[in-house]
């Protein structure tokens, strides 16, 4: 009777499935494939310590995903000794490897993930995660980027199982994988999709294989799983342990964003030391490398977990790589990958050089205080000896007065000829004595001080922070330079509290010029500052700030890091780090000055010979002991007149 009611224009189609995909026979089928994917893929060719593993939980999985999740969990959970290969049980089974087990599951949210602290730090080893939907492979993935023990070059198999989803295989896979690649920049991955209730097809990633199409994910099938077992055993096993990154990659081409940092890298963009290190890299792996320069500072974290200026481009995939003398910051590291450090960088507080001290000083500065308190020792003393010789031998009355002795004296000192000469034997001697001494004297003063006069010694140098902070003087830098006094001590708050990081702080030679005139005092690196033509014209404290390694920096995941590390690492074995190094010190010291000197005129060249031309600037104190005398003169003349006028 229900039949005759129903309308005869309905259609229907009837999709039929075997009955077991959901049964055991299905889960079964799936736990065999992920012993068996493990076994063949999760294996390291060199390690020193216990590999770990994780296993993600995803909440409310459909059935047979859930049964497969649990079952592979409890079987690692529990421990086995031998894979077990129902088809092919043959000598070369080998002991199951033993992992560190770590289980992770979205019942915790990413934001408490990354606000937790972990006492273990080890990065991740392998990841399995059984999902249902490509939905759960984002919240999984979601989770596991958010520890401090995300391994992007990690290991990953990933087992899709969705009776409703039978014929997606290469469409999800190739979405899966590119997920994983462009979002998390991890590329070595497993993906078996089930394409029945026990065959699984299994994919993974192949992009920096190819002449044109360089970093783009492309999905490779790779093996055929049923029940457990490989249809093509020897075949699948070469083709999932393949390299993912070929030795050499001569159709990519990385962009690389750098910072004008000089000597590391120069102004022109076309020179520096990290470019030198980059071409040693290139030549080796054989990639070409696209540079681009700019003003930009690395980047810091912003509030609300973006990066700002270089980072935030690579996070942004514009960037592959940045460098422009970088040092390690631990904020940094958390997010980012970073090569071996190969170089130093030594950064100070710069301040205006002290320039030639006043020239009039240079009288008194020739010797030490000691040294003119001995001679006005021998002045008083040779003074009073003249006067009682005088007045115990008959001398004339003028040869006997305390104030001529003293003049006379002086006189002798100064070499002038004195017309009182002395009657007695005794006093003559005397004063050839003082002659003689006053000759020796005055000869090894005038050779000083024409020393003096051409090569004056510097004024005094400021050469603390306690002495810049004093002065009022503005101070600042780079925005990442700020993190290092950001600290407890007294004297680093004392510098963050008036720390500048604008556009007039940061390392340019605009910068440079105003430090010379005294406006403003900058943290920049000295290496900087010597490849500048402000190199003497500003002065670096004798204690650095800080001595930093520098590195580049690129994503995690970033394919080339492992090899850049180890190329980079034979480099500094070698001595070739050292070789570019005293390189860049030999340029800057010598040929540098050689091509200045080129391009100086006849006259140039003439006036930076080392003769030097004493002019008034060298004659101030002469100048000034004439005014001193004048004044002294008529201050005297005054005194006279009025002490001797009646009033």
């Amino acid at each position: 009777m229900l039949l005759a009611l129903l309308p005869s224009s309905v259609d229907g189609i009837v999709y039929v499935r075997i009955r077991n995909e959901r049964g055991p026979t299905a889960v079964r089928a799936g736990i065999q494939c992920l012993e068996l994917l493990s076994h063949t893929y999760f294996h390291m060719r060199e390690t020193t310590q216990i590999e770990n593993i994780v296993i993600f939980y995803l909440q409310n999985l459909s059935s047979p995903a859930r049964e497969i999740l649990l079952g592979y969990l409890q079987l690692h959970h529990t421990g086995y000794d031998i894979h077990e290969d129902d088809d092919d049980d043959d000598e070369d089974d080998e002991p199951e490897s033993q992992f560190q087990l770590k289980l992770m599951s979205d019942s915790v949210s990413s934001d408490d993930l990354r606000r937790a602290q972990f006492m273990d730090h080890k990065q991740i080893d392998y990841y399995v995660i059984v999902i249902d939907s490509f939905e759960g492979l984002q919240r999984a993935l979601d989770r596991i980027s958010a520890t401090a023990a995300f391994n992007p070059r990690g290991k990953f198999v990933v087992l899709y199982n969705n009776p409703n989803d039978r014929d997606s295989n290469a469409r999800l896979a190739n979405r899966a994988l590119g997920h994983l690649f462009v979002g998390h920049h991890s590329v070595n991955v497993l993906f078996a999709f089930a394409i029945d209730a026990t065959s699984y097809h299994v994919y993974t990633g192949d992009p920096y294989h190819g002449a044109t199409d360089c970093g783009q994910m492309k999905a490779l099938k790779v093996a055929t799983v049923v029940n457990g077992s490989f249809a093509s055993r020897a075949l699948s096993t070469a083709m999932i342990n393949i390299p993912k990154v070929p030795p050499e990659l001569e159709s990519c081409t990385f962009l690389l964003c750098t910072r004008v940092a000089p000597p590391f890298i120069d102004l022109d963009c076309s020179r520096g030391l990290e470019l030198q290190i980059m071409d040693l890299l290139r030549e080796s792996m054989k990639f070409k490398v696209n540079v681009s320069c700019s003003t930009m500072d690395r980047g810091e974290l912003e509030p609300d977990g973006s990066w700002s200026d270089l980072l935030g481009l690579m996070r942004a995939d514009e960037c592959d790589i940045i460098a422009g003398g970088f040092s390690p910051d631990f904020d940094v590291h958390d997010a980012f990958g970073s090569t071996t450090l190969y170089l130093q960088d030594y950064y100070t507080w710069f301040v205006p050089a002290a320039g030639p001290d006043a020239r009039w000083k240079l009288l008194v500065y020739i010797f030490e205080p000691t040294t003119w308190e001995a001679f006005a020792g021998v002045l008083f003393v040779s003074a009073l000896v003249w006067r009682l010789v005088a007045h115990y031998l008959p001398e004339l009355a003028a040869h006997r007065e305390l104030s001529m002795c003293f003049l006379n004296t002086w006189s002798v000192f100064l070499c002038i000829s004195a017309n009182n000469r002395p009657e007695c034997n005794a006093l003559r001697l005397l004063f050839m004595g003082l002659t003689l001494y006053a000759l020796n004297v005055t000869t090894i003063y005038t050779s000083i001080l024409i020393t003096m006069l051409t090569n004056p010694p510097l004024a005094y140098q400021m050469d603390t922070i306690e002495e810049i902070l004093a002065s009022g003087v503005p101070i600042g830098g780079r925005l990442d330079s700020e993190d290092w006094f950001i600290n407890d001590f007294a004297d680093d708050r004392l510098v963050s509290e008036q720390y500048n990081a604008t556009s007039e702080f940061q390392p340019s030679l605009d910068n440079l010029q105003a430090v010379v005139e005294g406006k403003r005092s900058l943290l920049m690196s000295r290496l900087y500052v010597r490849n500048t033509k402000y190199n003497g014209l500003v002065h670096g404290l004798s204690r650095d700030v800080l001595v930093t390694q520098i590195e580049m920096i690129m994503e995690k995941g970033f394919p080339l890091l492992p090899k850049f590390n180890r190329i980079l690492s034979n480099l500094i074995d070698m001595g070739i780090m050292q070789k570019l190094w005293s390189d860049f010190l030999y340029n800057v010291t010598i040929l540098d000055r050689i091509r200045a000197h080129r391009a100086l005129s006849e006259a140039d060249i003439i006036a930076a010979s080392p003769e030097v031309v004493l002019t008034l600037d060298h004659l101030q104190s002469a100048f000034a002991l004439y005014g001193i005398g004048m004044c002294l003169c008529v201050v005297v003349f005054l005194l006279e007149v009025l002490s001797k006028t009646r009033w």
